[in-house]
């Protein structure tokens, strides 16, 4: 009986050992898997950019199926490399109609196109549409009666997929390379459009094929900034509306000319030496942290400076650098947490603090 006894216990106390194992190894498990999830978080980030090679982005608020492909981003410029890319039929992105690339700031990329619909491998993405994108499926009824192609091509309403560039400043003129779209026709007319406000038609509108139009748009120093919808008409008035494609920012160094005669700074001989035209980034976001900017300033005789400040009222913030980049000042400045919101006068200081050149509402802070 005793020899019994020892027996089941010893049997229990294996028992208790194989389920204490058993919960050691499933807990285990979880700091790999904790382990792997940080990985894929950090994975593909760019230091002082929001987006990566390969990301495919949208402006929320367009009606385009189109995306933009970053291809890449420059931090000694501050600017993404970007190209226009198409969904396939299946949702899934995607292929570009051509190899053409543009440089646009970041500011502006991350501003207006602010959803992230995507990320492919910018090497995979195929240059010309798919064979069953330009196919219609009528093909066999457009063979037998082409008297019916011809004149159902000449009613249907054009359609726009993108427009290059996207981008243009109040009182300078745009050429626009590059009006994607589909059924343009040869006297269509383009415009720019805006609620309450007078559209902008353009000039010297030519129509290279039904897929792409080159044109030139004047933008008055007075327009409205922001998004304007882009409108092509055709001959026969059919017409298609792309809302909030094409977007206008404020003119700086317009600003800049206007104050200096009204003002006519007499600060210092040198003063009037001294002009700053426009900054590479007229306008940051901040939310609650200290945002260092390295920012360009455009001007004439920079070489003059030695330091810029930003004012508001009583408030300053003043540069930690300031250095000559060919002909361009540029500085390090950090906008502090509590800056206000609005327009900052823009100064450039020689070593005695004193003001060489101003540029009124030369930065914006816009408080997310």
């Amino acid at each position: 009986m005793r020899t019994s006894a020892w027996v089941i216990v010893a049997v229990i106390a294996l028992l208790v050992a194989g389920v204490f194992s058993a919960g050691c190894s499933d807990e285990g498990a979880k700091p790999g898997d904790a382990t792997a999830t940080a990985t894929v978080t950090s994975a593909g980030t760019t230091s002082g950019a929001l987006y990566s090679e390969g990301d495919v982005v949208r402006n929320p608020k367009s009606t385009l199926s189109t995306g933009l492909l970053i291809i890449g981003y420059d931090a000694g410029t501050d600017m993404y490399e970007r190209a226009t890319i198409f969904p396939f039929s299946d949702g899934s992105w995607g292929y570009r109609i051509d190899s053409k690339t543009s440089k646009i700031s970041r500011a502006s990329i991350e501003k207006l196109y602010t959803e992230k619909v995507g990320t492919v491998s910018v090497s995979s993405v195929r240059i010309g549409a798919p064979t069953t994108t330009t196919v219609p499926p009528t093909t066999t009824k457009v063979t037998t009666a082409p008297a019916t192609t011809e004149t159902t091509a000449s009613t249907t309403a054009p359609k726009i997929d993108d427009i290059d560039p996207f981008i243009g400043t109040a009182g300078t003129t745009v050429k626009v390379t590059d009006l994607k779209g589909r059924n343009f026709v040869s006297g269509a007319a383009v415009a720019l459009t805006k609620s309450g406000e007078t559209s902008i038609d353009a000039t010297s509108v030519s129509v290279s094929s039904a897929t792409k139009i080159t044109c030139t748009f004047a933008l008055p120093l007075s327009m409205t900034t922001g998004a304007w919808n882009v409108v092509v008409t055709n001959p026969d008035k059919q017409s298609y509306t792309s809302a909030n494609l094409f977007t206008v920012y404020k003119n700086t160094s317009a600003t800049a000319t206007a104050t200096a005669t009204a003002t006519g700074t007499t600060t210092t001989p040198a003063a009037a030496s001294v002009t700053i035209t426009s900054l590479s980034d007229s306008a940051r976001f901040t939310g609650g942290a200290a945002t260092p900017l390295v920012i360009d300033i455009y001007g004439t005789n920079l070489s003059a400076g030695s330091k810029v400040t930003f004012t508001q009222g009583s408030s300053t913030i003043t540069s930690s650098a300031y250095n000559m980049i060919g002909s361009n000042a540029r500085i390090n400045i950090e906008i502090p947490a509590g800056a206000a919101a609005g327009y900052w006068k823009v100064n450039v200081l020689d070593s005695s603090n004193n003001i060489l050149g101003s540029l009124n509402n030369g930065f914006q802070i816009i408080v997310s």
